[in-house]
């Protein structure tokens, strides 16, 4: 029962990056394994400690202001991608044909906007009494497999759009994540 309830958190975890990895794929932005593997790592330290620290962390920060910061960092990207379209001149906007990968900084910020998003869930799951090496190391291969689906997925010829559409669509995304994250 422990293994199924510890696979249960880490799917409702990880849904966001399965979905941030297809928004980025719908852009044409192909997340490399090394850049899966950071944005992983961070997520996952930010699972473990708030798995390990449960109650602390509630007296320290509340969960609701984690969340917060996680879907406004998603919210800042998802109006980032509508408005980038906007700002380029229409030539450049049908020059992007190819794949092009993430650029670190951007690695970073994902990685700490899922992360962040997980300390309320984990919080609660810790105090629910879910057990924390099973957890934390479902919970970080789930988001190493769920991230590159998604990032396939948004390549896919379904998901083909020229790059006017795909960053509104991928921003169109990134807000809805964020609200749905912040509501919840």
């Amino acid at each position: 029962m422990y293994i199924v309830s510890s696979l249960i958190f880490a799917l409702s975890v990880n849904i966001d990056a399965f979905i941030l990895g297809m928004s980025y794929g719908i852009r044409k932005v192909h997340i490399t394994f090394l850049q899966n593997l950071l944005i992983s790592l961070i997520s996952f330290a930010g699972t473990l400690l708030s798995l390990s620290l449960g109650n602390r962390i509630l007296t320290l920060l509340p969960s609701s202001l984690a969340s917060y910061i996680g879907s406004g960092i998603l919210l800042i990207l998802g109006i980032f991608y509508i408005v980038k379209p906007l700002l380029r001149a229409s030539a450049d906007l049908h020059a992007e044909s190819f794949r092009v990968t993430l650029p670190y900084k951007e690695v970073f910020l994902i990685g700490t906007a899922l992360s962040l998003n997980n300390i309320g869930i984990g919080i609660g799951a810790s105090m629910s009494g879910i057990l924390l090496l099973p957890t934390v190391i479902i919970t970080f291969l789930t988001s190493i497999l769920l991230l590159p689906a998604g990032n396939h997925l948004g390549n896919t010829p379904l998901f083909c759009l020229s790059s006017r559409y795909a960053d509104l669509l991928s921003g169109i995304m990134l807000l809805l994540l964020a609200l749905g994250s912040f509501l919840s």
